[in-house]
């Protein structure tokens, strides 16, 4: 009986020693803490905010305005608008009436046609000789033909003006060292169609070589263009990867991740939020700048057109970020989160119910 007795006390503490050696491993062990752990964190988020606010307008300006074919997917539609169009008509009309001097001329040849007593005539019909040139460039210009012109315009300037900054390639640019780009098909299109139409005397007024040239930029700006590539260049891959890093970094050193990855994308959101308020003062800077006020319409147009993918693209991480934020907070151990996974309970599945009250 004494040595039944005193292998049972054995089993007993042998028992006790299993059950506790099996409560110590099933605690999962603490992660050491780093000192200043929350200031650290706190640091990461602000390095990843900023890197973010920026990251996106990187890479959409380096896909957008150093890509030929982003270029002239976004670009090349632009000539279709309306208001674009009819700025665009407007400029090259004043342009054709300046370099021709088709006011003076008109005038000359209405004088010979008219009789003497109507020769007063001639002053204000030469005056709305400039409606309808605007008229017909338009009229050309959101043709189907201009466009697959246009397209192809777009692309071979852009193409040999990034490979020109890169220095990879050339393009034949003016003596003084200007990059240009040459309108005066669409000058001499829109003088034949004129002279069509019964202003036979411009078929014989040439057009000045460089009538139609748009200066893209000039020799002085090409050495800061470059440097200005090779940051975007470098700011393309380094900006998301410092905010991929710092946010990182930020999880593994605070003790509480969900509650540092509820900041991260709180912090996120925000970063979106500046980023487009930025972007609305760099629109009305841009807008300010523009000289000809009838133009500031199909400046806007084109900057909407141009910012368009960007600010979309801001929106979807916006509401990703209060979205993350929002889900990270009703896991938490407040009393509102707890009642809102109460309530949410009623609505789902009995084996999701099971698992959020476990």
């Amino acid at each position: 009986m004494e040595e039944l007795l005193a292998e049972v006390e054995r089993l007993r503490a042998e028992n006790a020693h299993l059950q506790s050696e099996l409560t110590r491993r099933k605690q999962k062990p603490g992660r050491k803490r780093f000192p200043m752990s929350r200031t650290l964190a706190l640091l990461l988020i602000v390095v990843g905010c900023s890197a973010a606010v920026f990251a996106p307008v990187a890479v959409w300006a380096r896909r957008s305005f150093l890509e030929t074919d982003n270029f002239v997917k976004i670009a090349a539609p632009l000539s279709a608008d309306r208001t674009v169009a009819n700025a665009l008509s407007n400029e090259v009309a004043s342009r054709l009436f300046v370099q021709l001097q088709m006011r003076q001329r008109a005038t000359e040849a209405l004088q010979e046609a008219l009789p003497d007593k109507l020769d007063f005539m001639a002053e204000l019909i030469a005056q709305s000789l400039q409606t309808l040139t605007q008229k017909v460039t338009f009229e050309i210009i959101t043709s189907q033909q201009f466009q697959t012109a246009w397209d192809k315009i777009l692309r071979f300037a852009h193409s040999n003006a990034v490979r020109l900054i890169r220095s990879d390639g050339s393009l034949s640019v003016r003596e003084n060292g200007d990059v240009v780009l040459d309108t005066r098909d669409l000058m001499t299109n829109v003088r034949s169609r004129l002279a069509g139409s019964g202003m036979r005397f411009l078929q014989l007024v040439p057009i000045p070589a460089r009538a139609g040239d748009v200066v893209l930029f000039t020799s002085s700006q090409l050495g800061t263009l470059k440097a200005s590539l090779d940051i975007l260049d470098t700011l393309n891959w380094l900006l998301p990867l410092l905010a991929l890093v710092a946010f990182t970094a930020a999880v593994f050193v605070h003790r509480d991740r969900r509650r540092i990855l509820m900041w991260i994308c709180v912090a996120i959101a925000a970063a979106m939020l500046i980023s487009m308020m930025l972007l609305n003062i760099a629109e009305r800077e841009l807008l300010e700048e523009v000289r000809n006020p009838n133009n500031i319409s199909a400046v806007r147009v084109i900057w909407d057109r141009m910012t368009g993918n960007l600010v979309s693209a801001e929106k979807i991480i916006l509401a990703l970020g209060i979205a993350g934020a929002l889900a990270f907070a009703v896991a938490g151990p407040y009393a509102w989160a707890s009642w809102t996974r109460r309530k949410a309970g009623r609505f789902l599945p009995f084996q999701v119910k099971r698992q959020l009250s476990e």
